[in-house]
Protein backbone atom coordinates (compact mmCIF):
# COMPACT_ATOMS: atom_id res chain seq x y z
CA UNK A 1 0.00 0.00 0.00
CA UNK A 2 1.13 3.52 -1.02
CA UNK A 3 2.29 6.11 1.62
CA UNK A 4 0.51 9.23 1.44
CA UNK A 5 2.15 12.35 0.43
CA UNK A 6 2.44 15.35 3.31
CA UNK A 7 0.62 17.21 0.80
CA UNK A 8 -2.45 14.68 0.41
CA UNK A 9 -2.23 14.07 4.35
CA UNK A 10 -2.58 18.30 4.89
CA UNK A 11 -5.70 18.38 2.49
CA UNK A 12 -7.54 14.84 4.05
CA UNK A 13 -6.30 16.94 7.69
CA UNK A 14 -7.76 20.29 6.52
CA UNK A 15 -11.17 18.76 5.12
CA UNK A 16 -11.74 16.73 8.64
CA UNK A 17 -11.21 20.03 10.71
CA UNK A 18 -13.45 21.95 8.17
CA UNK A 19 -15.90 19.43 8.70
CA UNK A 20 -15.64 18.86 12.65
CA UNK A 21 -15.95 23.01 13.19
CA UNK A 22 -19.24 23.07 10.64
CA UNK A 23 -20.49 19.46 13.11
CA UNK A 24 -19.36 21.95 16.33
CA UNK A 25 -21.06 24.99 15.30
CA UNK A 26 -24.14 23.16 13.76
CA UNK A 27 -24.39 21.81 17.70
CA UNK A 28 -23.87 25.01 19.67
CA UNK A 29 -26.61 26.62 17.37
CA UNK A 30 -28.78 23.94 18.73
CA UNK A 31 -29.07 22.03 14.88
CA UNK A 32 -27.91 18.89 16.01
CA UNK A 33 -29.31 16.72 18.60
CA UNK A 34 -27.32 13.63 19.21
CA UNK A 35 -28.31 10.78 20.86
CA UNK A 36 -27.24 10.34 24.58
CA UNK A 37 -25.98 6.98 26.52
CA UNK A 38 -27.18 6.61 30.27
CA UNK A 39 -23.41 8.27 30.88
CA UNK A 40 -23.80 11.35 29.31
CA UNK A 41 -21.85 10.68 26.25
CA UNK A 42 -23.56 11.71 23.19
CA UNK A 43 -22.94 11.10 19.34
CA UNK A 44 -23.79 11.51 16.22
CA UNK A 45 -22.90 8.79 13.16
CA UNK A 46 -22.55 10.97 9.76
CA UNK A 47 -21.60 8.04 7.89
CA UNK A 48 -22.30 4.09 8.75
CA UNK A 49 -19.07 1.69 8.12
CA UNK A 50 -20.01 -1.46 6.98
CA UNK A 51 -17.66 -3.30 9.23
CA UNK A 52 -17.69 -4.90 12.85
CA UNK A 53 -18.15 -3.11 16.10
CA UNK A 54 -15.14 -3.52 18.36
CA UNK A 55 -15.43 -5.61 21.32
CA UNK A 56 -13.84 -5.29 25.14
CA UNK A 57 -10.43 -6.46 24.54
CA UNK A 58 -9.67 -5.28 20.61
CA UNK A 59 -6.96 -2.98 19.15
CA UNK A 60 -8.46 -0.12 17.29
CA UNK A 61 -6.79 2.55 15.35
CA UNK A 62 -9.33 5.77 15.05
CA UNK A 63 -8.53 8.94 13.48
CA UNK A 64 -9.85 12.11 15.24
CA UNK A 65 -10.39 16.20 15.54
CA UNK A 66 -10.34 16.88 18.86
CA UNK A 67 -12.23 20.50 19.78
CA UNK A 68 -13.59 21.93 23.30
CA UNK A 69 -16.98 22.74 23.38
CA UNK A 70 -17.23 26.19 24.43
CA UNK A 71 -14.31 27.08 22.53
CA UNK A 72 -13.27 27.73 18.69
CA UNK A 73 -9.99 26.10 17.69
CA UNK A 74 -8.46 22.36 17.38
CA UNK A 75 -6.30 21.40 20.14
CA UNK A 76 -4.93 18.09 18.31
CA UNK A 77 -5.90 15.88 15.30
CA UNK A 78 -4.56 12.70 13.68
CA UNK A 79 -5.79 13.33 9.96
CA UNK A 80 -2.25 15.02 9.07
CA UNK A 81 -0.40 11.90 10.50
CA UNK A 82 -0.77 8.73 8.30
CA UNK A 83 -2.33 6.68 11.53
CA UNK A 84 -4.43 7.30 13.77
CA UNK A 85 -4.44 6.43 17.58
CA UNK A 86 -4.38 3.17 18.27
CA UNK A 87 -5.50 1.72 21.63
CA UNK A 88 -7.43 -1.33 23.44
CA UNK A 89 -10.92 -1.49 23.94
CA UNK A 90 -11.74 -1.14 27.27
CA UNK A 91 -8.35 -1.09 28.63
CA UNK A 92 -8.47 2.60 30.40
CA UNK A 93 -5.81 3.42 27.94
CA UNK A 94 -7.89 6.71 26.42
CA UNK A 95 -10.58 9.07 27.90
CA UNK A 96 -13.68 6.54 29.53
CA UNK A 97 -15.49 8.36 26.60
CA UNK A 98 -13.66 6.85 23.85
CA UNK A 99 -13.74 3.82 25.40
CA UNK A 100 -17.25 3.37 25.69
CA UNK A 101 -17.85 4.87 22.42
CA UNK A 102 -15.92 2.06 20.63
CA UNK A 103 -18.35 -0.23 21.79
CA UNK A 104 -21.70 2.07 19.85
CA UNK A 105 -19.33 2.45 16.52
CA UNK A 106 -18.33 -0.22 13.43
CA UNK A 107 -15.52 -0.16 11.30
CA UNK A 108 -15.79 2.95 9.07
CA UNK A 109 -18.18 4.92 11.04
CA UNK A 110 -17.90 8.59 10.97
CA UNK A 111 -18.86 10.17 14.11
CA UNK A 112 -18.93 13.39 15.86
CA UNK A 113 -18.80 12.17 19.84
CA UNK A 114 -19.80 14.99 22.68
CA UNK A 115 -18.40 14.67 25.42
CA UNK A 116 -19.35 15.78 29.09
CA UNK A 117 -16.25 16.76 31.41
CA UNK A 118 -16.89 14.22 33.78
CA UNK A 119 -15.97 11.63 30.70
CA UNK A 120 -13.54 13.43 29.49
CA UNK A 121 -10.43 14.68 31.21
CA UNK A 122 -12.37 15.92 34.50
CA UNK A 123 -11.85 17.97 37.22
CA UNK A 124 -7.58 17.78 36.21
CA UNK A 125 -7.87 18.61 32.72
CA UNK A 126 -4.73 17.84 30.33
CA UNK A 127 -2.10 20.18 28.85
CA UNK A 128 -2.64 21.17 25.39
CA UNK A 129 -4.77 23.65 26.02
CA UNK A 130 -7.86 21.74 27.76
CA UNK A 131 -8.52 23.37 31.38
CA UNK A 132 -10.12 21.31 34.16
CA UNK A 133 -13.68 20.14 33.66
CA UNK A 134 -13.90 21.26 29.83
CA UNK A 135 -16.64 19.30 27.20
CA UNK A 136 -14.99 18.24 24.52
CA UNK A 137 -16.19 17.36 20.82
CA UNK A 138 -14.57 14.58 18.91
CA UNK A 139 -15.19 13.92 15.13
CA UNK A 140 -13.71 10.19 15.04
CA UNK A 141 -13.18 7.98 11.92
CA UNK A 142 -12.91 4.18 13.00
CA UNK A 143 -9.64 3.15 10.78
CA UNK A 144 -9.49 -0.26 11.65
CA UNK A 145 -10.46 -3.04 14.54
CA UNK A 146 -7.91 -6.09 15.20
Amino acid sequence: MKKPTKAKLRARAADRIAFAREVRQMYLDGELEPERTESGLGYVIHEAGEGRQPRRGQRVEVHYVGMLADKHGVFEESFSSPRGVRFLVGGGEVIPAWDEAMELLRWGDEATLFVPAKLGYGPKGRGQGIPPNSDLIFYVEIASVG
